[in-house]
């Protein structure tokens, strides 16, 4: 038996983006987190047409052992309908100020803009992974 095609089937334009934020030089995590999750989200939480929106935090000490500083101190999940959507969101006055207010606490912020396949989902093995559409 074939395997179905790993593309986006036409009807789903659900888009994703995660974004990888380094701390201002001197900053202390602590002062990143509160801006960030305090301060930030006052005005992230206005974004519109946004679906869902996450922030992940890095463990102040990360289990691999090795000491070493994790690259990024977090990440940001930000869910749309549609590529569509999220062209509105970042057209607003709202997503320019969000911005300018990160890039007033991050370094470093990258975006990647992503469709999402669960390959573990309920504790259960997907396969093959099949793309989550959140709708």
């Amino acid at each position: 038996m074939s395997q179905p095609p790993l593309t986006t089937p036409a009807n789903i334009s659900m888009v994703k983006l995660i974004a990888l934020l380094k701390r201002k030089s001197g900053m202390s995590r602590e002062e990143f987190k509160r801006r960030w999750l305090i301060d930030h989200t006052k005005l992230s939480s206005q974004l519109p047409d946004c679906r869902e929106y996450r922030i992940n935090i890095a463990l102040d000490h990360q289990p691999d052992g090795d000491g070493v500083e994790p690259t990024y101190d977090g990440t940001a999940e930000l869910w749309w309908d549609s590529v569509a959507a999220m062209e509105r969101c970042f057209s607003t006055e709202i997503a320019g100020i969000a911005g300018r207010d990160a890039d007033a606490f991050c370094d470093i912020r990258i975006h990647i803009f992503t469709e999402e396949y669960s390959v573990i989902s309920a504790g259960k093995a997907v396969q093959p992974p099949q793309l989550v559409t959140r709708l």
